[in-house]
């Protein structure tokens, strides 16, 4: 008598039960989730330094702080016209650009000389506010940072404060004056490294201080320092 054997499936090892077949299914399929999850987590680590990364679209708002030295060119009253002096200091300035590189400045102008003729001494100090409008130069690179530099325009008004000197008052001399003042100039930013720029500029700076005259000094300053430029 001939006995047939029956087949055992395809998933059943020889000498394995229908019970331990079905637990190593199981547990096969177990591995192979942990697998997957395991691997979606470690994506998601992996993704989180991007996440981090703010987007291009709210880049910073503009902003440029610049310190410069300032030499300016002043006339005496009265004399020949090559009969010139000089004061020295320095100029502080910040400006904002909120609209396509148009927007608010103010500047802090502080200059002296001393032993002038042999006897006069000058300090004053102008307080200005303005617009200033720049056109960038475009990027070396894609990153913010790596901007070529701008060139700038600007008109500004304000007041300049006299602590020392001699300014007539009447039939008087006084050492005190103050008056409104007027600038008109611009200059070029050019990247250095960063947002660290070198800074050129100048402007035709009018002072209203009594001078026994026209009470009006017309006068050129040059400026050479550095710049910090902000935003994009």
């Amino acid at each position: 008598m001939r006995h047939t054997a029956t087949a055992k499936p395809g998933w059943m090892l020889p000498g394995q039960t229908r019970a331990g077949s079905i637990h190593r299914a199981l547990g096969t399929l177990c591995r192979s989730w942990r697998l997957t999850v395991s691997r979606r987590v470690v994506l998601a680590f992996l993704a989180l330094p991007l996440a981090s990364v703010p987007s291009h679209t709210h880049a910073q708002t503009p902003m440029d702080l610049g310190m410069t030295y300032t030499q300016q060119r002043s006339k005496f009253v009265g004399s020949s016209p090559t009969d010139y002096f000089y004061l020295r200091g320095a100029t502080v300035d910040l400006a904002y650009y909120p609209f396509h590189g148009f927007g608010p400045v103010v500047s802090l102008n502080g200059l002296a000389v001393t032993n002038l003729r042999g006897q006069i001494d000058i300090h004053q100090a102008s307080f200005l506010g303005g617009g200033r409008y720049t056109f960038n130069l475009g990027h070396i690179s894609p990153t913010l940072w790596s901007r070529r530099g701008g060139i700038f325009a600007e008109a500004l008004v304000g007041l300049t404060d006299a602590t020392d000197g001699e300014y007539p008052s009447g039939n008087t001399l006084v050492s005190t004056a103050y008056g409104y003042t007027y600038a008109l100039g611009g200059g070029i930013n050019y990247n250095i490294y960063h947002r660290f720029e070198l800074r050129l500029m100048s402007h035709y700076f009018v002072t209203d201080l009594p001078n026994g005259g026209s009470k009006q000094q017309k006068n050129i300053q040059v400026s050479a320092g550095v710049n910090w430029h902000f935003g994009n």
